[in-house]
């Protein structure tokens, strides 16, 4: 019991780069921002579901959490849902460069549920949004902010440079964000796996569906790429079971690293593909995939390569100067 308890802690705080951590916090609060700014229709979709009959509105347990205090049926008015959006981009742009980094991300954190809670209360739930709230509830709590942030650079000042730059130090904190938010990649491509092949009785894996969903969400978004797309049958078909297997086998990319190389290029066409063809946006997925990269190792390798072709005319540069 005492080794597994030890092999236990050993995966989950097993020292790892803060860079590879603030890269991530970078590409979650910025994702966030402009989703709360430019996309889904920034706050005017506030305004719309707030702009809904009262009728339509049922409150969800998580929305009940935040308004409790004043009913379990109390309706955030405009007005409210206006200041607590406005927060929520100002926390987001200060967890971005790391401005009281953690103090941002729970207000970012909170925020976003609150606004995502109060839009899936009248009845439109949809699951992208899942990854980015725990990812940001999961940042919270880690050094985010030690590397690539004004927190950083000021600690470093105040210090005289004494405890060394952040962003090449590592830290037992720093991997366990990541490696939980693998795993949940994991679980959802399971879920999403399962109910493709059990609930809908390989329905779905037949090729027609997805033709038909082709059809459909190209006339409704008006996506020619869509249209052209579904004429090819034994094509989707072949797509539609390569997709099942890349979300039953995902859980390699966390065990076996070096998969990573395929199974993210993989994942990424694969949620681009969707956005091009369905317009269905599942843009948290594809920022967040940033946490399977090593950047400390990516950022080293570019850093030497860097160093060795400048290498050369800077040492032509010292040299002194042959004699005529």
């Amino acid at each position: 019991m005492n080794r597994l308890a030890q092999a236990w802690t050993g995966y989950w705080f097993k020292p790892a780069p803060l860079l590879d951590l603030a890269v991530v916090r970078i590409f979650a609060a910025g994702t966030q921002v402009l989703l709360l700014l430019f996309f889904e229709g920034g706050f005017a979709r506030q305004r719309m579901y707030a702009a809904l009959p009262d009728h339509l509105y049922a409150p969800i347990p998580m929305l009940q959490t935040f308004i409790w205090p004043l009913g379990l049926d109390f309706r955030p008015p405009l007005e409210l849902i206006g200041v607590i959006w406005a927060v929520a981009v100002v926390a987001g742009v200060f967890a971005l460069v790391g401005l009281r980094t953690n103090f941002a991300l729970a207000i970012l954190a909170a925020c976003s549920v609150f606004l995502k809670a109060h839009e899936w209360s009248y009845g439109s739930i949809h699951h992208p949004p899942a990854i980015m709230m725990v990812a940001l509830g999961a940042l919270t709590i880690s050094p985010c902010g030690r590397a690539l942030s004004l927190d950083a650079l000021w600690r470093r000042e105040r210090t005289a440079g004494a405890a060394g730059r952040g962003d090449s130090q590592t830290s037992p904190f720093a991997g366990w964000p990541l490696r939980l938010l693998q795993w949940f990649f994991v679980t959802m491509y399971l879920s999403a796996a399962s109910h493709k092949l059990i609930n809908t009785n390989l329905e779905w894996a037949n090729g027609f569906a997805l033709q038909y969903f082709l059809i459909m969400d190209g006339l409704r978004w008006n996506s020619p790429l869509a249209l052209w797309l579904s004429q090819f049958h034994e094509f989707i078909l072949v797509m539609q079971w390569l997709i099942v297997l890349f979300q039953l086998t995902f859980a390699l990319a966390v065990l076996f690293p070096r998969l990573r190389w395929v199974y993210v290029p993989a994942g990424m066409a694969m949620h681009i593909g969707i956005l091009l063809t369905l317009r269905a946006p599942f843009f948290e997925w594809i920022a967040l995939y940033s946490i399977f990269i090593p950047w400390s190792l990516a950022f080293a390798q570019v850093a030497r390569r860097w160093a060795a072709r400048r290498s050369p005319a800077v040492v032509a540069a010292a040299a002194p100067p042959r004699p005529a």
